[in-house]
Formats: C-alpha cells, sequence, structure tokens
C-alpha cells in the first residue's frame, strides 16, 4: 500500500512539473551561477557543447578561497512522452567513493539543477539538495 503511495505521488510531481517546465535549447549554454550567494554546495555550472555534438556540464562547489572544480560530465538531455521535447537534463559525476546525480529543468529565466549526493562506499548521509541558478550574460 506504501508503494502505491509513493509512486502515485511521484506521478503526481512529474505531472507537476511538465507543466512548469521550459524546452531545453541552445540557450541553456553558459555559465549559470547559484542565485544564493550564501549557498553551500554547488556554486556555478557552466554548459557546452562537447566535440562529439551532445552537451557538457562543468560543476564547480563553493571552496575557500575560489571554487572546487568538479570537473566535465555529459549532459543527456530528456523528455517526456507523447512529444519527448527534451524538457530535463541529466548529469552524473562519478569521483569515487562520491557519487552526484543531477537533474536540471528551465522554468523561465531560471535553470533549476536538484542534486542527489552519497558516498558508494555506503558511509555518510545521502544528500538532497536544491538549486535555483541564473544564467551569467
Amino acid at each position: 500500500m506504501m508503494k502505491k503511495v509513493v509512486l502515485a505521488i511521484a506521478a503526481l510531481s512529474l505531472v507537476a512539473i511538465a507543466a512548469f517546465a521550459t524546452p531545453i535549447t541552445g540557450d541553456i549554454l553558459g555559465a549559470w551561477v547559484n542565485i544564493d550567494p550564501e549557498a553551500d554546495g554547488l556554486a556555478q555550472i557552466t554548459i557546452l557543447p562537447s566535440e562529439s555534438g551532445g552537451l557538457n556540464v562543468f560543476g564547480y562547489g563553493v571552496c575557500s578561497p575560489s571554487f572546487c572544480e568538479w570537473g566535465a560530465t555529459p549532459l543527456v538531455l530528456v523528455g517526456m512522452a507523447p512529444d519527448f521535447v527534451e524538457e530535463w537534463g541529466v548529469a552524473v559525476w562519478d569521483d569515487a567513493p562520491f557519487m552526484t546525480i543531477m537533474t536540471l529543468r528551465l522554468e523561465g529565466t531560471i535553470l533549476v539543477a536538484e542534486m542527489f549526493s552519497y558516498m558508494t562506499d555506503g558511509t555518510g548521509i545521502p544528500r538532497r539538495e536544491l538549486v535555483l541558478l541564473r544564467q551569467v550574460l
């Protein structure tokens, strides 16, 4: 019973998100910064074309005195049936023993990043972070 409730809530959440998501286009290219200057975790991402014709996302975390580089990883664009308009992006940083999975969606002029981070060796506490990013022009 609990599993059915969780699945129903997840399905309703996807429908709600789909109502607000904007198709991802070339407008997503460039640098995006966290709108919260006091945030820890994700500071900035940069999305650039890859040599293979896809997209790469470069992640930067909050460190002192400068940002920590997460490196580049492919950004996979995905859509939902029936039209499969590319409304979400998914990126994975696998820096053993640390794993970060990021989903991206464009809501108007704000890029919403939802991140799930955990230790692959089972230590530590998994973390979910929701970050709002604005484009640097």
